[in-house]
């Protein structure tokens, strides 16, 4: 086992995957949603689809953080939530806004992956229906016991959402620092997840792991060599899960159809890191997660059952 050879191939592999895919999509994609955001267009139409969020539960500040989840990144929704949390008192609509949120694909791990064969419309698609069966789901179903709270979803969305007097450019240039600083931040992480990956590879810890998978990915026609970005998935992040993706289609075990089938069960921000997040944004949130994320779970099977169906 080189251990040092592993550290410096995880660091390129890290640095390729941050600044040459993901640094450019966050920049742009985080300048264009700020510029929104600041003219306050992403209120406005929180505030226009409102009466439509409210059939499936969700709050109209929830097309804020669904917006900021496909195109920016997974910790973006994060102050939207945190809004949410303070300003929304029906616990059963934060519980839908949550779910929904959770139920989506990252767009610093799923735009990355276009260069690789990621069919991405198809994954927007998805993410919207997965969300939307999510919130109704929550509020409709699993949270139906909860006491409904007075405020109005168009007066939350708009008193939740203070619009900046800024400039295009400002707007533009401070949303791309905060995309520049998401590619960034997650290099650290990155690195220390391609590295242990490498090293639970080389104690065939992984290889134990695949072949406990195999039969059930073999069932959805995807190899046996599928398993291992969804192990990582789910222990390790989307980042890393992206990490090793590409890692895997590079060396051609993997092919850009069963990336588009393995997207609808892995590109979500549900797994150990993301549920660690997303759960303590707040004390209320803190409270109804589990509804939310069980909403979130049953709108992901929707999600990867629609992959499955399309692409197999």
């Amino acid at each position: 086992m080189d251990i040092i050879e592993h550290m410096l191939a995880a660091g390129r592999l890290a640095l390729e995957l941050s600044l040459y895919l993901m640094l450019p999509i966050t920049v742009v994609m985080g300048g264009m949603m700020k510029a929104l955001e600041n003219k306050g267009l992403l209120a406005m139409l929180s505030a226009l689809l409102s009466p439509i969020t409210r059939c499936f539960g969700a709050s109209g500040l929830s097309i804020i953080g669904l917006s900021k989840m496909l195109f920016v990144s997974s910790i973006a929704p994060i102050p939207t939530l945190q809004k949410l949390d303070t300003l929304e008192q029906d616990q059963r609509k934060l519980a839908a806004s949550l779910a929904l949120v959770l139920t989506l694909t990252q767009a610093n791990v799923s735009f990355p992956m276009i260069a690789y064969g990621l069919d991405i419309g198809f994954v927007l698609l998805s993410s919207l229906v997965g969300g939307v069966v999510a919130s109704a789901i929550t509020y409709y179903g699993l949270t139906r016991h909860i006491l409904v709270g007075p405020i109005d979803d168009q007066v939350k969305a708009n008193e939740a959402v203070t619009v900046p007097n800024k400039t295009l450019f400002q707007s533009l240039n401070e949303g791309g620092m905060e995309g520049m600083k998401i590619a960034i931040n997650m290099i650290p992480m990155l690195i220390i997840t391609l590295f242990l990956m490498a090293i639970l590879k080389d104690l065939h810890a992984i290889e134990w792991l695949t072949r406990a998978m195999a039969p059930a990915f073999s069932l959805l026609g995807l190899p046996e060599a599928s398993a291992l970005p969804v192990i990582t998935k789910y222990i390790a992040g989307g980042t890393a899960y992206m990490g090793v993706m590409v890692d895997q289609i590079e060396q051609g075990v993997i092919s850009a159809k069963d990336l588009n089938i393995i997207a609808g069960l892995a590109s979500n921000p549900v797994d150990l890191v993301g549920i660690t997040i997303f759960s303590v944004l707040g004390p209320r949130i803190n409270v109804i997660f589990r509804y939310a994320l069980a909403g979130a779970c049953i709108g992901l099977l929707v999600r990867a059952s629609m992959h499955v169906i399309w692409f197999s």
